[in-house]
């Protein structure tokens, strides 16, 4: 079956990150599995732009998708992400993971983990599925309880559920590099955020920092809620000095998931369950829709993704312009610099400068 060929499908899982140059075109999507959600987390992007309004994508949309990539292709697509609201509510979610293995598809799961029952988990885990699951804090310090509260947008109760779920998936085995903690970094955290990174670390549980993305133009209101760039080094700093601990070497810094480059730069395509299709989930701009003629090449030839083709270090912005870390990271978020209305701009919200 073809959730038991680990060796390839996890290489190409763990290369997702790494920030090394390979051919552009479609490799990877996004499904927007559902607009239902039990958490309002503030800078999230599904709450900033209201689309969490309880819809759900149909069976049958979900593997057109498929359809249309593989049409486009001529072969099946590397990896789908699961995306929502919170795609653990979606109801169609063990059909179209057995579907996507079926078809040598690697499924990755990005949930808040609330929803998970043992016996989901066990599933999953048999089938190799990634999870990226959600945490922002030590869970292991209760006073830290409030903040998380506050970043799920909800009361503690929530907070505990979600932490209760982490275990859940522990006890199915689940480890990295399999099961990573994705943490969305705020300043609400920011001054968490090693604590965080050393209780993973502690239990063999895979990290992912990453900035705010913000498709929209970044204003006051981004700034009330997100860390500026000095706040951001310093907790690089603090971080390497949590795996000093742990006697690893430190990790490259590469954005916009502060130690990872972003996959879908030019590889990987978003579809809404609106029906609409885009860049990537931080974008705003829709490139095609599904109902329309040939909606994957439109959207791949859209002006949106013929500039991140024609985007060079000789024509981007700085800080990117002078960067050594071109050719991993390839100018952060792009979504960002997009919405400041630039999309050759450099990435606006990046630390490298204050690590020097």
């Amino acid at each position: 079956m073809p959730f038991k060929k680990k060796g390839r499908i996890m290489k190409a899982i763990g290369n997702r990150y790494d920030g090394k140059t390979r051919p552009t075109g479609l490799r990877y999507g996004i499904l927007e599995t559902t607009t239902y959600c039990q958490c309002l987390c503030p800078g999230c992007y599904m709450v900033k732009r209201r689309l969490l309004n309880g819809k759900n994508l149909d069976l049958k949309t979900a593997v057109h998708v498929l359809d249309l990539c593989r049409d486009y292709l001529g072969n099946n697509l590397e990896t789908m992400d699961l995306l929502g609201g919170d795609p653990l509510l979606w109801p169609c979610l063990k059909d179209y993971v057995g579907l996507l293995l079926k078809r040598g598809i690697k499924p990755w799961i990005f949930t808040n983990m609330i929803a998970i029952t043992p016996e989901l988990a066990r599933w999953l885990k048999e089938r190799e599925v990634n999870i990226t699951g959600k945490l922002n804090v030590d869970p292991g310090d209760p006073e830290q309880l409030i903040i998380q509260a506050a970043l799920l947008g909800r009361g503690k109760k929530t907070a505990e559920k979600m932490i209760a779920a982490i275990n859940v998936f522990l006890e199915a085995r689940y480890r990295d590099p399999l099961f990573r903690l994705q943490n969305l970094i705020r300043q609400a955290n920011i001054g968490q955020v090693p604590e965080y990174y050393r209780w993973c670390l502690k239990r063999n549980v895979g990290t992912d920092l990453e900035l705010m993305g913000s498709g929209e133009a970044i204003g006051p209101n981004y700034w009330e809620i997100a860390p500026n760039q000095k706040e951001l080094a310093l907790m690089i700093k603090r971080v390497q000095e949590v795996r000093q601990e742990f006697d690893l070497a430190p990790a490259e810094v590469l954005m916009p998931h502060v130690f990872g480059s972003c996959p879908f730069y030019d590889k990987g395509l978003y579809f809404a369950v609106d029906g609409s299709i885009r860049a990537c989930s931080n974008s705003t701009v829709t490139l095609s829709r599904l109902e329309d003629s040939d909606p994957i090449s439109k959207a791949l030839s859209s002006e949106v993704i013929c500039n991140r083709l024609k985007l060079t270090q000789s024509n981007v912005g700085e800080p990117c312009h002078s960067c050594a870390k071109w050719e991993k990271c390839r100018g952060g978020c792009r979504a960002t610099a997009e919405g400041l209305g630039n999309p050759f701009g450099g990435y606006p919200l990046c630390p490298v400068p204050f690590l020097k």
